[in-house]
């Protein structure tokens, strides 16, 4: 997800990152700019990881062309596995850096990156590659995370290091983990014509996904992300043991709830 070797990618490639990801949709996190993918469309998805919501566009675009592009090798070889599983071969999966995207200029119609820019450096530099690939009057879409707007209940300091934990670990690889607010900015200062800004949030709403949502959460803070901050001096190993076991119980208790902003910026390459 950026031009950094994997390591620097704070929440890591492991199996509970990846599972954490796959709660991640395209019903769930594109629907701001479904209008925009026709049948037709051809279409990249920066920094895909396992291809989740890649496998999805695909779908959408049923006679176009879409394309997964990640840093993690491991993420790909998980995302080609299930396009196979699922008959689908109208899309592909390639290990490149947003920085250096490996296709010719005006490829694609639609690009879109969901959480990406929070954990990468550089963000104009990565704009002006996105916007090189664009076709003229093609649509640039963006989803990335407001951290600090998180709400989390029942609240508490155990609870809130959760937040921290990411939060420093967007900011070691260079990120901000409130891009998200300033996304519609960034849009504009690249020279994106009719830019349009909304907010959701990531939130699971049955007592049955939020006991997996908050499982999940837990398990990326128990691996590489939580082993990061220990080595970093962030946290304890006794108090992060303490963390992840307050996080996980939250998915049992009555009324919990976890709320994620995410802003979402939509723009169109001068024709």
């Amino acid at each position: 997800m950026s031009d950094e070797t994997p390591k620097d990618y704070s929440i890591g490639h492991a199996e509970s990152a990846l599972s954490y990801m796959r709660f991640r949709s395209a019903e769930r996190c594109c629907m701001f700019f479904r209008d925009r993918v026709e049948a037709t469309t051809e279409l990249l998805d920066c920094g895909c990881g396992p291809g989740t919501i890649t496998l999805s566009l695909a779908q959408w675009a049923s006679q176009g062309r879409v394309v997964g592009v990640d840093i993690g090798a491991s993420q790909l070889e998980t995302a080609r596995r299930s396009a196979l599983d699922r008959g689908l071969t109208n899309v592909e999966f390639q290990r490149a850096s947003v920085f250096e995207l490996p296709f010719p200029d005006e490829s694609f119609d639609v690009v879109f990156s969901q959480a990406m820019f929070c954990h990468i450096p550089n963000h104009a530099t990565a704009l002006a590659e996105i916007q090189r690939v664009l076709r003229p009057g093609g649509t640039v879409a963006i989803r990335d995370i407001i951290n600090g707007a998180l709400i989390v209940w029942p609240d508490g300091s155990l609870v809130r290091e959760v937040q921290r934990i990411f939060r420093l670990g967007e900011e070691r690889s260079g990120g901000n983990p409130d891009v998200g607010v300033a996304l519609g900015t960034m849009l504009d200062a690249a020279g994106f014509e009719d830019v349009f800004i909304t907010i959701d949030v990531e939130q699971p709403e049955t007592h049955e996904e939020r006991a997996v949502y908050f499982e999940l959460v837990a398990s990326v803070v128990d691996g590489d992300l939580g082993a990061l901050a220990v080595r970093e001096g962030w946290i304890s190993p006794e108090r992060l043991r303490e963390v992840t076991k307050t996080f996980r119980n939250l998915g049992n208790v009555p009324g919990s709830i976890a709320s994620l902003p995410f802003g979402r910026a939509i723009g169109r390459k001068k024709r």
